[in-house]
């Protein structure tokens, strides 16, 4: 309790000036910082948290150290203090001195929370090795920095972002390679069951690019090597249902993994869950396209059912998503179940399963409440059926991918 204390004193004040210049992490290109470093500064100037706002960022910064912590060191480390710091050309930093971790204002203003922690993830791999193990004399990013990362989750890499791309809230995310011709034929169908006004056909282009998905995780060679964590969607403090079913319907048929975990918003200064996502970078891309299309079509759905049939009963929102998407979850076992007939059959990803475990070796499993019979229900498993994954609206672009210290 007295490692807490000393913890919650250490996370309010600034860092002191010239607070990186013993720190060995190298410093960010140029070009890397300043990409965007104009939109930037005017939103941090029209963003800036209040002192309050900003003791609580820092609580909660304190909050997911101790929880890295707890997960992956079972409270081997010893709390350091945690502060914002402005200029430099830096996300992060640990300075060992002063057993200080900074995070740029920069990152928690202007991009989302998740960037923020993985950055945190990655200074205190710098802190393991230079308090637990004591191997400081090591170069900053070598044979003992990877292993820590390995035992904290952590993307060893210079960006140390864990393949979270820095983005704006509410922006897209890392888009597509343009040379990924896997996704784009999948793309191509997908766009082909939405615009073909025979029902049939569509039927057909949709169960072939289910059926182009699995051939493509099936082989051994086009499997990527690495895997990446990205967040989909807001942070929320009351999860609704039908969210928790879309995660559902991304683990059982596109190839990732889904745990809710921790989000925080700093501009309102309130916490809730947000929906991460792993596993090879084409399939989370994949399972980005499909969320997205369907956490905006069933709200549109809803609101065309609502309006026709007239609607005021508060419950008939739960039962008709619960509905559309089982409608569409037929969809998909449909498609499965004739890949099997082909002999194309999943088994699971032992690697996309260690790669979850070193991430998150402590989670813990929650059954939902079922969803009664009803007309309404009904009407959604008809609807459901039909759904075809509209391409979404081009909402803001990617962020890229920024590079922590």
């Amino acid at each position: 309790m007295a490692e807490r204390g000393s913890l919650r004193e250490g996370v309010t004040g600034a860092a002191p000036p010239g607070g990186h210049d013993d720190d060995p992490c190298p410093d960010l290109p140029e070009e890397a910082w300043a990409a965007r470093l104009e939109d930037d500064l005017r939103d941090m100037s029209a963003r800036a948290l209040g002192a309050e706002l900003e003791r609580r960022c820092l609580e909660r910064l304190s909050e997911a150290w101790e929880d890295l912590n707890y997960r992956h060191l079972r409270s081997a480390l010893r709390p350091p203090s945690i502060a914002l710091h402005d200029g430099g050309r830096r996300w992060g930093a640990w300075d060992p001195a002063r057993r200080l971790i900074t995070i740029a204002r920069r990152q928690v203003l202007c991009y989302t929370w998740d960037s923020a922690v993985e950055t945190l993830r990655h200074e205190v791999a710098h802190q393991v090795v230079s308090e637990l193990w004591r191997r400081g004399h090591e170069p900053p990013h070598g044979p003992a920095f990877r292993e820590a990362c390995a035992l904290l989750g952590a993307d060893p890499a210079a960006r140390g972002d864990g393949g979270v791309p820095l983005f704006r809230p509410g922006g897209a995310g890392a888009g597509a390679d343009p040379q990924d011709e896997r996704l784009a034929r999948i793309m191509k169908l997908l766009a082909l069951a939405d615009n073909n006004p025979d029902e049939h056909e569509a039927r057909a282009a949709f169960a072939r690019a289910s059926e182009l998905m699995l051939k493509y995780n099936l082989d051994p060679a086009a499997r990527a090597p690495d895997y990446v964590a990205r967040v989909l969607g807001p942070c929320s403090g009351r999860v609704p249902l039908h969210r928790y079913v879309i995660a559902g319907l991304l683990q059982e048929h596109f190839f990732v993994r889904c745990i809710w975990v921790d989000g925080y918003d700093a501009h309102r200064g309130v916490g809730g869950n947000v929906l991460e996502v792993l596993g090879s970078r084409s399939n989370v891309d994949m399972a980005e396209y499909v969320h997205d299309c369907l956490v905006r079509q069933s709200e549109a759905l809803w609101r065309r059912f609502k309006r026709e049939r007239a609607i005021r009963d508060r419950r008939a929102k739960r039962q008709y998503l619960d509905g559309l998407l089982a409608g569409f979850r037929e969809q998909l076992e449909r498609s499965s179940q004739q890949s099997a007939e082909r002999g194309l059959v999943w088994v699971g990803d032992p690697a996309l399963g260690r790669f979850v475990r070193a991430r998150h070796p402590r989670t813990v499993l929650t059954r939902l409440d079922g969803v009664d019979a009803s007309d309404v229900r009904a009407a959604g498993v008809a609807d459901g059926a039909r759904l075809r994954l509209h391409r979404p609206v081009a909402s803001s672009p990617s962020r890229g991918r920024c590079l922590p210290g």
